[in-house]
Order: structure tokens, then sequence, then C-alpha cells
């Protein structure tokens, strides 16, 4: 019997992650789709396996495209935060729906950590980048985010 929070791939206990939409498993690198409702996991298939990823010093690192980006969920505050080019940003929520210019795009190629979207590798990100707004837009969400007055250092200390 599996128990909750479980890894379906290495069986590790990962706690509650109720507040991301997907993570890679810090075990055994098995990229992971959260289902809160029921508290377990689901393993992003690939044709011949599932993906494993090396460990990146970021919570949560993503690269699509040219273009890179790291997350982090705070705990404390119960925020998403994400980090783009040494600015920092905080999610304010899900938007319905966007018809503003992408600035960028691209597929997923690698990604490691928690996120609160889905995208796994060969799926596509985009960006669009208006004043002090960030949407990110992936196949399931459209989420904006909003410069933060946080310092980068108190949310991603270890990546400065």
């Amino acid at each position: 019997m599996r128990l909750p929070w479980q890894c379906p791939t290495c069986y590790a206990e990962l706690g509650d992650k109720s507040y991301a939409k997907m993570l890679t498993c810090p075990y055994c690198g098995s990229l992971l789709i959260v289902n809160a409702k029921d508290k377990k996991f689901y393993r992003v298939p690939k044709e011949n396996g599932w993906y494993y990823f090396s460990k990146v010093n970021s919570p949560g690192y993503i690269r699509f495209g040219d273009y890179e980006e790291h997350y982090k969920y705070d705990k404390n505050n119960k925020k998403w935060y994400l980090l783009k080019n040494g600015e920092l940003y905080e999610l304010k929520g899900e938007l319905k729906n966007f018809d503003g210019k992408i600035m960028e795009e691209g597929k997923v190629d690698y990604i490691w950590g928690e996120f609160p979207f889905v995208a796994p590798p060969g799926s596509v990100l985009k960006t669009a980048l208006k004043g002090d707004k960030i949407i990110k837009i992936s196949s399931r969400a459209i989420l904006l985010f909003l410069k933060s007055d946080k310092e980068v250092p108190d949310i991603f200390p270890k990546i400065l």
C-alpha cells in the first residue's frame, strides 16, 4: 500500500506538497505531477521510461529555449516567488486568458525542483513582460507575477 505523499518511483516519503503542481523527487530525480486531492504523485512518463534529472543548486530551476528561471515556495508566507534576470517576482494569481505580446517562448529541456505549474520536458513555456509584471503561460495555466519588494538573497540565498 502506498503512503500519502510517497514517490511512485523510489517510495520516498516527500511530505505534503499540495502547494506545488509539479516537482522532481529530491531522492531519485523522477518528474512528478501533484494530485493534492488524493495526496499522491503521478510520474511523468516519457518514451522509454521516466525522467531523471541531476540536482541543481536551486529550489526550482527550469530551462526553456534560451531562457532560464528559478522558483521557490516560501512555506512561512505561503507564496511562490520567481527569480528572473536577477529580479524577484511574487505570484499573485491565475489569469483566465492572455492576448498580449509574448517576449519569450521555448520548449522545456531541463527542470529540477518544485513549480506552481505543469511544464514537463518538451512542453512549451511562454513569458510576457509588461512593466513590473511577468505572465507565465504553460499549457495548463496562465500565472501573473508582480515585482516583489522582498530582497533576492532573503528568498534565494544560495543562488546569488
